[in-house]
């Protein structure tokens, strides 16, 4: 089983200059979509196909705001990004972008819950008087 390939120095540089654009769009707000928080929402990862196609876009919104429905937002109204996109960045081909929902922040915070849980605090407290009584 082949593993997969690490992205090559221009997919990296791409995918940064595209989480830049975007970022840049959300922070001046510049699209009008009803609904859409764009300063609420953080980019959190960009990632590109080796054949510059398709780009993966990680979000987070921040405070009480939906991630969920701001990526279904951002999906319904991708072309309109795409769009601003190509004209910011210089590019034979603009690649479709494709938005999900970041949820290592919610993953983060559910293994902190569990390392500060009693049970585990109580087992790693149990290990620890094991330990000194040997």
């Amino acid at each position: 089983m082949r593993g997969s390939k690490a992205p090559s120095q221009r997919q990296l540089r791409v995918a940064e200059e595209i989480k830049h654009v975007l970022a840049q769009m959300f922070v001046r707000d510049e699209t009008f979509i009803e609904g859409l928080k764009t300063p609420y929402l953080m980019i959190t990862e960009t990632k590109i196909s080796p054949d510059f196609s398709v780009a993966t876009i990680l979000v987070h919104a921040i405070g009480d705001v939906n991630t969920e429905e701001q990526v279904a937002l951002l999906n319904a109204h991708k072309g309109v990004f795409r769009f601003q996109l190509g004209k910011k960045i210089r590019l034979r081909i603009v690649p479709d972008i494709r938005f999900f929902a970041d949820t290592s922040f919610e993953e983060i915070s559910h293994i902190t819950d569990l390392i500060n849980s009693d049970a585990v605090q109580n087992d790693v407290k149990k290990y620890q008087e094991e330990n000194e009584a040997n």
